[in-house]
């Protein structure tokens, strides 16, 4: 053995000074590396009998040589230092690979932490480029190290995070192939639930080294180990058991969850229905359909439907596209009259949809299926079917919260449907495994709200009328399920008041919506206003609700039945925060929209209006694209489209430009039949812009009012399929349709200014051909226009 002190003095024993060398077996010399020149050391040899004893120390004390070398220079010190700079950034170039074969979000993440990280290196550079003494220079080389760590952290979490979602496809292709063996008897019971625990243990493990890759990336820390692969084999073979990683709950086939508290837990009726309806409803139904005569023939109409339904043979295309409306015809004859062909068509058409799976599908596709193949379980007590729920529907689902894919948490309705469908999936599907279901319906709740704030701020939405029926059934599907399913609810959810008041005051006397954004002249959905009406009893909305059930039968109607009250007449309204107002007369109704024009699905529309008049829609919006052409959805190759561009929309516009995407503009109704938007972000170049509509039975009247310096030019326009004559003289056009005339003329219109009447690229959303009328005006600085339409 031998031990070393600083100084003359050596080690006196066995445990003084610092071992140096504990040789098992003999030795003739050792090198002592690392010391520092110049200094002094002494040594101490003690030789042993292997049996713990030691003999008297042999000392030595010797001096290290005095370093003839130059320190390096602050010029060579910081040519090194650049070098590592250098090396640095190479690590952020190595890992942009790496960004679009990551989750959408994970890849943003490494994304954002390569750009900070480039400039954190930039300024660790200009550190090093004013060091300008040796104290400095040791302080930039601090720095470049922390930088340097930074990137190579950067690089490692970018490259784990591809390794774990590889592994993720890897368990994902256990538990689907282990799901196929066993529905087809080539594997037990016993081996299909370890295979289950595997899979779902090893999914706690992805989640658990994906979070610890989160919080390290773009921090001046190491990357964090992986645990999941050296656990892939045993997931894959079974060769032992997969541990599980604390605070998750795993999913077979998808993406573990955080744990939920237990008052997640939905905890469905022990005996009948509990999504959507409940047997005290269900009685209920049947109670009134045999003693009120205006329900009674709306039921036996149903009862009648569900019986020729149940007689159909359906495709599987077919059965797909019209599942969810076919479930609740389906639904009503089986809960209400105990049609058991009803109730076979139904196990059938639901065992059909979910052994075919969501594989060639859409994600929104998966979830309209998945929402309605949960409620035909419930009502019909499906057995047999979770496992393919769990594996197939629900897993990849749970991949989407884990991805933390924008459209699950956006005020979207994509969001709406998507949670909506988790949520009852988890009541319905994994009734047996509480912790999952608790999860995934945490997920859910929390995951909605963004969504729901959207449509229960004002009652609408700004990504059209068409989006607002298309949430609709999966919405009241979810409200209506909540009372079931929890005593008091785990999280507040926002009153669907204000969506009866849009659905009974945003409508024209034909009860159709003012079509905008993306949507279709099509009525709206009567399922949120009739769950409210239920749930508040409110006679007004159940008034509105009564007629939309007498023109249209369904199910859902008849369960959430509340006694009218007079239907009220439609009163002007505003809805602020979708961005329109509503202005009623006895002769017809105008809307004015302001908005966002950055909502999903929102069209470059800002300012455009609607005229509804004696049974004739005047103004026309031209709707959606049909058909989803090539780069309709595209952030900048939508706007390549004519229709959901400024020129297709009856407003105010700098001729020849859209309006700006980023564009914002307030709506409000100041008086009496007068709303007003506020177009300054829609116009480039103004200083100031607003457009008022003035609605009373004698016709229409829109004033714009634009300051601007220097002038822009301007074009006012109106987008109708009337026939249209102009006579450019006075100004003046005159459309006719259905027999009755309107007339358009103009006030303050600036001298140059050329009406005129040009064939629209597009068609209207019924194919009829349209014309746009068009006041151009040349550039002026001070706009006060008068439209007067009657």
């Amino acid at each position: 053995m031998i031990r070393r002190n600083n100084g003359t003095v050596a080690p006196t024993s066995v445990t003084a000074g610092k071992l140096i060398t504990s040789a098992a077996t003999p030795k003739t010399t050792v090198t002592n590396t690392g010391l520092q020149a110049n200094t002094t050391y002494s040594y101490a040899l003690f030789a042993s009998d292997g049996q713990g004893n030691y003999a008297a120390a042999a000392t030595v004390t010797v001096t290290t040589p005095v370093d003839t070398a130059a320190p390096p220079t602050l010029s060579e010190q910081r040519l090194v230092l650049r070098n590592k700079i250098y090396a640095a950034k190479q690590e952020y170039v190595d890992a942009r690979p790496y960004i679009p074969l990551l989750a959408r979000a994970d890849g943003l993440d490494v994304k954002d932490s390569i750009a900070d990280g480039v400039v954190s290196l930039d300024g660790a550079s200009d550190v090093v480029t004013a060091a300008s003494t040796q104290e400095l220079m040791t302080a930039a080389a601090k720095v470049v190290d922390s930088e340097s760590l930074r990137a190579a952290t950067v690089k490692t979490s970018a490259e784990r995070l591809k390794t774990i979602k590889d592994l993720r496809g890897a368990q994902q292709q256990v538990a689907t192939k282990a799901l196929a063996d066993f529905t087809s008897a080539r594997i037990a019971q016993g081996a299909f639930a370890a295979i289950k625990t595997r899979t779902s243990n090893f999914s706690t493990l992805l989640a658990a080294d994906t979070a610890n890759q989160l919080k390290t990336i773009g921090q001046v820390l190491p990357a964090s180990p992986l645990q999941a692969p050296q656990w892939r084999d045993e997931m894959e073979t079974g060769s032992a058991d997969v541990p599980t990683a604390r605070g998750w709950v795993g999913f077979s086939g998808g993406c573990a969850l955080p744990v939920a508290e237990e008052k997640y837990i939905p905890r469905l009726p022990s005996n009948g229905p509990g999504i959507a309806t409940n047997n005290s409803l269900v009685a209920a139904a049947k109670s009134r359909a045999a003693s009120d005569a205006r329900l009674s023939g709306i039921h036996g109409q149903m009862l009648r439907s569900a019986s020729t339904q149940a007689d159909e043979v359906l495709t599987l295309e077919q059965l797909q596209s019209g599942f969810s409306p076919r479930i609740a015809r389906l639904g009503y004859g089986w809960l209400e009259a105990g049609d058991a062909k009803a109730g076979n068509a139904l196990r059938a058409d639901t065992r059909r949809v979910l052994e075919a799976g969501p594989e060639s599908m859409n994600t929104l596709s998966a979830s309209h299926l998945l929402l309605a193949a949960a409620t035909s379980a419930d009502w019909t007590s499906l057995a047999g079917m979770e496992d393919t729920a769990l594996i197939r529907w629900i897993g990849p689902q749970t991949c989407l919260h884990a991805d933390r894919e924008n459209f699950v948490d956006a005020p979207t309705n994509i969001a709406a449907l998507h949670n909506s469908a988790t949520f009852v999936a988890a009541a319905v599907f994994l009734e047996n495994s509480p912790l999952q279901a608790a999860a995934l319906a945490k997920e859910s709740l929390v995951s909605i709200q963004p969504a729901l704030k959207l449509i229960t701020t004002d009652g609408g939405t700004g990504e059209g009328p068409g989006y607002w029926t298309y949430q609709s059934r999966a919405l009241a599907t979810l409200y209506s399920t909540l009372p079931n399913v929890y005593a008091s609810s785990p999280l507040a959810m926002p009153s669907l008041a204000k969506v009866s008041d849009y659905a009974m005051n945003s409508t024209g006397p034909d009860d159709l919506p003012t079509p905008f954004a993306d949507a279709e002249p099509d009525a709206l959905s009567p399922l949120m206003p009739a769950w409210d009406a239920f749930s508040r009893k409110d006679p007004a909305a159940a008034a509105w609700v009564s007629v939309e059930l007498q023109k249209k039968p369904d199910a859902y109607l008849m369960w959430w039945w509340t006694e009218p009250g007079a239907l009220p007449a439609k009163r002007d309204s505003v809805f602020p925060h979708t961005g329109l107002a509503a202005l009623h007369s006895s002769e017809g109704t105008a809307t004015l929209k302001g908005g966002d024009n950055s909502v999903n699905h929102a069209h470059l529309d800002l300012g455009t209006l609607s005229f509804f008049r004696r049974g004739v829609q005047w103004a026309v919006d031209p709707g959606t694209e049909l058909g989803e052409p090539a780069g309709y959805y595209g952030d900048t190759t939508r706007w390549d489209y004519w229709k959901p561009g400024t020129s297709a929309h009856s407003t105010l516009m700098v001729t020849g430009v859209n309006q700006p995407v980023s564009a914002k503009a307030a709506t409000s109704l100041p008086s009496t039949s007068t709303a007003v938007v506020d177009m300054v972000q829609a116009l480039p170049g103004a200083n100031s812009a607003r457009r008022t509509l003035i609605h009373g039975d004698a016709g229409l009247v829109v004033k714009d009012s634009v300051r601007s310096s220097p002038g822009i030019p301007l074009t006012w326009q109106w987008v109708t399929d009337a026939d249209v004559t102009v006579d450019a003289s006075s100004k003046r056009a005159t459309m006719t349709k259905k027999g009755q005339t309107a007339s358009l003329r103009f006030e303050g219109a600036p001298s140059g200014s050329v009406i005129s009447a040009v064939t629209a690229p597009g068609t209207g959303p019924d194919g009829s051909k349209l014309t746009v009328i068009k006041l151009t005006m040349p550039a002026t600085t001070n706009l006060d226009l008068t439209a007067i339409i009657g």
